[in-house]
C-alpha cells in the first residue's frame, strides 16, 4: 500500500485472474475494515516497519533513485532527511496512528476502484466499496 500524503490517496494494487477478482476485492475491503476497527498487532507492526526500512535502503542503491528521492524531499519538504531520521520516523509510527489514518480515509464515498483487463466479473458500484 502507498499513502500519498500530498493527495490523501491510498493505492492498493492486486493482480488476479478474472474469476477471483471479486474475491480479491472483498478480501481487500475486509482488511481495510480491520485497519479501521482493530489495532495492528505489535508483531505485524514491527515486521512492517522493518520491511519499510529495508525497502527504503534498497530503493536508494542506484544513483538515479537517490537523486529522485533527494529531489522529492527538497520539493516536498524544503530539506533533506537523513536515513537515520527516516528510520526513526518509521519506528515512531504507532498502531493508534495507523487506525486513525484508516478511519479518516476508508469512509464511504472516499474509496474508488480502477480495474484493467478482463473485468466483466468485477462489477462494483460505489455502495460495494465500503469497509
Amino acid at each position: 500500500m502507498n499513502l500519498y500524503r500530498d493527495t490523501g490517496c491510498l493505492a492498493v494494487y492486486a493482480g488476479t485472474s478474472p474469476q477471483t477478482g471479486r474475491r480479491v476485492l472483498e478480501l481487500t475491503l475486509a482488511e481495510l475494515g480491520r485497519l479501521k476497527n482493530e489495532p495492528v498487532p505489535e508483531e505485524e507492526l514491527h515486521r512492517a516497519r522493518e520491511h519499510m526500512k529495508g525497502s527504503l535502503l534498497l530503493s536508494l542503491e542506484s544513483t538515479g533513485s537517490r537523486m529522485s528521492n533527494l529531489a522529492r524531499q527538497w520539493l516536498t519538504y524544503g530539506r533533506f532527511y537523513s536515513l537515520d531520521e527516516l528510520a526513526a520516523a518509521i519506528d515512531a509510527v504507532t498502531a493508534g496512528e495507523i487506525q486513525e489514518v484508516a478511519r479518516r480515509f476508508f469512509q464511504p464515498g472516499k474509496i474508488g476502484l480502477a480495474a484493467v483487463g478482463r473485468t466483466e466479473a468485477l462489477e462494483a458500484a460505489q455502495g460495494d466499496l465500503i469497509c
